[in-house]
């Protein structure tokens, strides 16, 4: 039997038109890898379509078929338990790639062994699918969690965590819960950004009433095990020294790794240096607001209130401990953001002598930054 670097999964239920233009932008843009077709309970129609392309392709194919539809994310994990390359791409069948949309994915987990789970660009489709041949430099940066429309798995990582929770909802739950597993198993999810994908969003299926139980329930689950995601308004003065920006830069990536939302205000001669140094790119959860010369504390208030009307109510931290404040906003030091920040890497991402993730009960989850902020600020609006 022949011998692949990359499996792609490619979970089939019913959709035999999409269905075929997957397969067939597949095929095209990917012919060193092997396409791995689960079957989830189709229609004749689509499973005669699955046959088609199975028995063309010979060894690049494997088809696995379940007589029932299971879901997707139970499918999804059949696949992976049947996959034999180093590398697996998840795509579904309602996705459509061009040539030069795989080879950034295997180069980068190729380059960086740490990175466990890497995104292609996903561009939703609009009208007619881009289907351009030419390949742009790609651009690599943290991201929160992946997209099961595309998306590049070791399957060492898989190996050792299992796959994804079948009891969640199958859709941003589930992905963000095996980033932070894959966190904790010392592993980054990352998007290595070139040609585009194109995906469709997926028809859902049920009552509304019954999904929005189950988020509500993937929400909790999850939340219970890697504790409750946050916001937070970092706020830098204009003379701040750039090399301790720099460094406090390092526990922002160490929030944002953790499903944190982390917005740094900042000067513009700061901002010209934070950009020269790679910083503002780190981490799509990090996102750099540059700062007028005058009337600052103006400025952040508007920033603050931009995000709690959005729902993520910030929790503003003093970038430099000890400086004068702009008045009229309670801040945290930035010592306090960092012992939460490693209390968090503690209780929820610790590991064993091996190596092995060790997560908390949820009896045991104490440490919820964005709680514990608030509550702080509960506090100080009483005594005054």
């Amino acid at each position: 039997m022949a011998s692949f670097t990359v499996d792609i999964l490619v979970p089939v239920w019913n959709r035999p038109v999409e269905t075929r233009t997957c397969l067939v932008s597949l095929v095209e843009s990917a012919p060193e890898a092997r396409l791995v077709l689960i079957d989830n309970g189709s229609d004749r129609e689509t499973e005669r379509l699955l046959e088609e392309f199975a028995e063309r392709l010979g060894d690049r194919a494997l088809l696995i078929r379940n007589d029932t539809t299971r879901g997707f994310v139970p499918a999804v994990n059949r696949g992976l338990s049947r996959a034999e390359a180093p590398f697996v791409v998840i795509v579904r069948n309602t996705t459509v790639v061009a040539s030069g949309w795989l080879e950034p994915l295997v180069e980068l987990a190729t380059a960086r062994p740490e990175a466990g789970l890497v995104i292609p660009l996903l561009a939703q489709e609009t009208g007619t699918p881009r289907r351009g041949r030419v390949k742009p430099a790609a651009t690599v940066t943290e991201i929160s969690h992946g997209s099961f429309a595309a998306m590049l798995i070791r399957r060492s990582l898989f190996e050792r965590l299992g796959g994804f929770d079948e009891e969640l909802d199958g859709d941003l739950w589930c992905l963000r819960d095996y980033s932070r597993r894959a966190l904790a198993g010392g592993c980054l999810t990352l998007a290595a950004e070139g040609v585009p994908v194109v995906f469709r969003d997926e028809v859902l299926l049920g009552s509304p009433a019954r999904r929005q139980e189950l988020v509500g329930a993937s929400a909790a689950r999850v939340e219970a095990r890697w504790g409750r995601e946050a916001s937070f308004l970092v706020y830098f003065p204009a003379d701040a020294d750039p090399e301790v920006v720099r460094t406090r830069f390092g526990v922002l990536l160490r929030a944002a790794r953790m499903g944190h939302r982390v917005t740094v205000a900042i000067g513009c001669k700061l901002r010209r240096a934070v950009s020269a140094a790679g910083l503002g790119s780190l981490h799509r959860s990090i996102v750099v607001e540059e700062l007028p010369r005058f009337f600052v504390p103006s400025a952040l208030r508007r920033v603050a209130e931009r995000y709690a009307a959005e729902g993520s109510d910030p929790v503003c931290v003093a970038g430099i401990d000890g400086i004068d404040l702009p008045g009229g906003m309670s801040f945290r030091p930035f010592a306090w953001f960092e012992g939460e920040v490693g209390a968090s890497e503690e209780v929820l991402y610790r590991r064993d002598g091996e190596g092995n993730p060790v997560t908390a009960p949820a009896d045991c989850v104490t440490v919820m930054l964005s709680e514990a902020a608030r509550q702080g600020d509960e506090r100080e609006e009483v005594a005054q």
